[in-house]
């Protein structure tokens, strides 16, 4: 009998509680079905023997409501070469991890959809023996300035 009591009490609390009016929510986008150029191998004399071109099947970016965001993409290695022979790699023969900060990654996203360079504050992706590649890059609230 006192487990009613107690139970309509603290349902009373939760009601009464203050809820938030408007929580802004994050926005997301999709990008299907594009080609981006990256390194499968990062010898000293970079790039040389090391680039490789990728049909993506997917990217998908959050941009949080700080205006702060995030992508991940997904994308298979292609047989069509890079525009320098000189430069035109393979698929690594043990999978490849390739990571970086500040303006060394360009955004998929901008150059595809807006044709503008947005760099990334941070990336990481990783590249399989049999040519699949998972990415994520991050990118501050305001634009990097790179150059």
């Amino acid at each position: 009998m006192l487990r009613r009591p107690l139970l309509i009490a603290l349902l009373g609390l939760f009601i009464a509680a203050p809820t938030p009016v408007e929580a802004s929510a994050a926005r997301v986008d999709r990008l299907d079905g594009f080609g981006t150029v990256l390194a499968t191998a990062m010898p000293e004399n970079f790039p040389i023997a090391s680039l490789m071109r990728a049909d993506c099947s997917r990217l998908i970016r959050v941009e949080r409501p700080d205006g702060s965001a995030s992508e991940v993409m997904d994308c298979q290695l292609s047989t069509e070469p890079v525009m320098i022979p000189a430069f035109q790699g393979v698929a690594p023969t043990r999978a490849f991890v390739h990571e970086g900060g500040s303006c060394l990654w360009i955004s998929d996203y901008w150059g595809n959809t807006a044709g503008i360079l947005v760099f990334a504050s941070s990336f990481r992706y990783t590249v399989t023996p049999s040519g699949h590649v998972h990415a994520r890059s991050d990118y501050p609230a305001e634009q990097l300035s790179c150059e």
